[in-house]
């Protein structure tokens, strides 16, 4: 967050209670020493520092434990693993925008025999049909459909629009395989506000007695005390900005999808 040359000014002016309880601790401290008042000195010079400690506490913190603590967290969260036993035959996912192309491009890939995603704000299936042999055996991260081309069924994929998004969420009744993004992810939310995700992906193994995550990626922000310090006295923390803390590549998501899956 930028700031102007004047709110700079009233943050420094809202700053001054501090600084001078600092400057005055560190002077008073000064004067106990030459009256060899040690205690007192030791007493004022705790106080005067107490401040600075308190921030560099924040920092550590916040730049050190926490992100440390989140990628621990999300290690440690059990997963399932994709086996020809357990793999569902039916996909669905959140994602906007593609959702639909991704959906449509898995039932090509022959990954499953029915997918639903999302065509700008309408809910379509995509259903494999029998006994077909699509003309793209392989995946390549370049051959999404636009949207027009994704509605539109062939001889290989059955296309059927089930609602718009406000209005319904398909309901799955067999065993499926849910990609969910961003704040749709429920493992996004599961640290108690400290850290949130820019974006995320979740991939989940869903049936009527089991909910159990797959794979799991985030970009993970993190709160840190700004430099220079500010504290907020209504607030009575430091003032925060947010940070990206370390992440692998943003996965492309259908590949994500066929990497949980293996060779299943």
């Amino acid at each position: 967050m930028g700031f102007t040359s004047n709110v700079y000014i009233d943050l420094l002016i809202y700053q001054l209670p501090l600084y001078a309880f600092v400057m005055g601790c560190g002077y008073a401290s000064w004067l106990a020493i030459n009256r060899r008042q040690h205690l007192l000195a030791l007493f004022l010079v705790g106080a005067a520092i107490f401040p600075l400690a308190s921030y560099v506490y924040a920092v550590a913190d916040a730049r050190l434990v926490a992100p440390n603590a989140r990628k621990a967290e999300v290690a440690s969260w059990p997963r399932e693993r994709i086996t020809p036993d357990n793999r569902p035959r039916i996909f669905l996912t959140t994602w906007m925008n593609v959702g639909g192309s991704i959906a449509r491009k898995l039932v090509e890939l022959d990954r499953f025999e029915r997918a639903y995603g999302l065509i700008g704000d309408e809910w379509y299936s995509f259903e494999r049909v029998a006994g077909s042999a699509c003309a793209e055996p392989h995946y390549n991260a370049l051959s999404l459909y636009r949207q027009d081309e994704t509605r539109k069924s062939t001889a290989c994929v059955a296309v059927t629009k089930v609602g718009r998004r406000f209005d319904i969420f398909p309901q799955i009744a067999e065993p499926h395989l849910r990609l969910l993004t961003d704040e749709a992810a429920p493992s996004r939310h599961q640290n108690g506000g400290t850290v949130y995700g820019s974006s995320t992906l979740e991939l989940r193994s869903i049936s009527r007695d089991h909910n159990t995550l797959v794979s799991f990626w985030e970009a993970p922000y993190f709160d840190a005390p700004a430099f220079p310090p500010i504290f907020m006295y209504r607030e009575m923390e430091w003032w925060r900005r947010s940070f990206e803390g370390e992440h692998s590549r943003h996965p492309e998501p259908i590949k994500f999808v066929l990497d949980a899956l293996g060779n299943t």
